[in-house]
């Protein structure tokens, strides 16, 4: 069984539809890995409603936090 870590993932920089502020959090269990392009673009969907574009959601639009080491 995996450990799992609590990403918080914020946009730092407006990503078409993405306004800077959004924040999702993502559970990844089993790896240290930050959340993927298609995981960010998936919870936005999720929780907001806004279909993100996928090549848009990486390091340089978002912020993203490892928060269950806090």
């Amino acid at each position: 069984m995996g450990v799992n870590h609590l990403w918080k993932v914020t946009c730092i920089k407006t990503a078409q539809k993405v306004p800077v502020g959004l924040t999702v959090e993502i559970v990844k269990s089993g790896t240290t890995a930050i959340p993927s392009a298609k995981e960010i673009k998936a919870a936005i969907k999720s929780k907001y409603g806004i279909d993100a574009n996928e090549g848009l959601c990486h390091r340089s639009y978002f912020e993203m936090v490892d928060i269950s080491k806090k």
